[in-house]
């Protein structure tokens, strides 16, 4: 099963792979655009409280640009990589675990798990509705000569039409420079994907890392149409840690990680 990773949007997703899906962390969505959406089965928080405590979450903190901000730049040395604003929903992810699970300290991490990968899936959407607006800013400048009605032949029109193509190239927030948290995305992954799963990415931040690191990439058939750039590694490899973290005995698994994405 091919698996876009770290995007879980599908206007995110730069190289498109035929037969790969759009992980779902178990938030309802519009079911837009040609992608499919692949959300596992066991999930343990259902869809409405899901949403309900991302929104919690995110209300928690001091902004909304502030969180969203701390949620694409964790702390990388933190145990805890969201801090003293986790304790805000704890106790209601202990209270979720039922009574006859034997491990839950298990149940409690793909509680945790599921709800950050819907605080990722959050950021990103808020990203793409600020690119939505940043857009349709852009059009309006760019049509402001037009809609005025001004002369091209008048210096001072020209000025202002002028202006208002300066305003329509004006870098803003939205577009391709959303910096996904993918080393979030990743852990979460590690934890709630199938074994049979194989991530699809073309994240210049993550595969500039690993390259950075000598991890082994190699050509393989079979996975894509064409022959493709894949790797094989432990996830708390990929996470840059440097040894498997006992709290999170679940980083220890493999991925296969196909790479689409141009020369790094």
């Amino acid at each position: 099963m091919l698996i876009y990773f770290p995007q879980m949007h599908e206007e995110l997703v730069e190289e498109k792979v035929e037969g790969a899906l759009i992980f779902d962390p178990g938030i309802n969505r519009d079911e837009t655009g040609d992608v499919p959406a692949y959300r596992p089965e066991d999930l343990p928080v259902e869809p409405k409280t899901c949403r309900r405590m991302v929104d919690d979450f995110i209300s928690y903190g001091e902004s909304l640009g502030d969180m969203f901000k701390f949620i694409a730049n964790p702390q990388s040395n933190d145990k805890d990589q969201f801090g003293e604003r986790t304790s805000a929903i704890q106790n209601e992810l202990t209270a979720r675990i039922s009574p006859d699970v034997e491990d839950k300290s298990d149940e409690e991490a793909r509680i945790q798990n599921q709800v950050v990968l819907a605080l990722c899936y959050a950021y990103e959407e808020k990203n793409i509705e600020l690119g939505s607006l940043e857009q349709n800013l852009n059009e309006k400048w760019a049509g402001f000569g037009e809609s005025l009605g001004l002369d091209v032949d008048n210096e001072d029109d020209r000025k202002a039409m002028a202006l208002g193509g300066l305003m329509a190239n004006l870098p803003g927030l939205g577009g391709g420079d959303v910096q996904l948290p993918w080393k979030k995305v990743l852990e979460g992954f590690a934890l709630l994907l199938p074994e049979n799963s194989v991530l699809v990415t073309s994240d210049v931040d993550a595969v500039s890392l690993w390259k950075d690191r000598d991890i082994e990439f190699y050509e393989k058939e079979g996975l894509l149409e064409e022959k493709a750039l894949v790797l094989r590694e432990k996830a708390w490899k990929l996470l840059d840690l440097s040894g498997l973290p006992e709290d999170k005995p679940w980083l220890d698994r493999e991925f296969t990680v196909v790479l689409k994405v141009k020369e790094v």
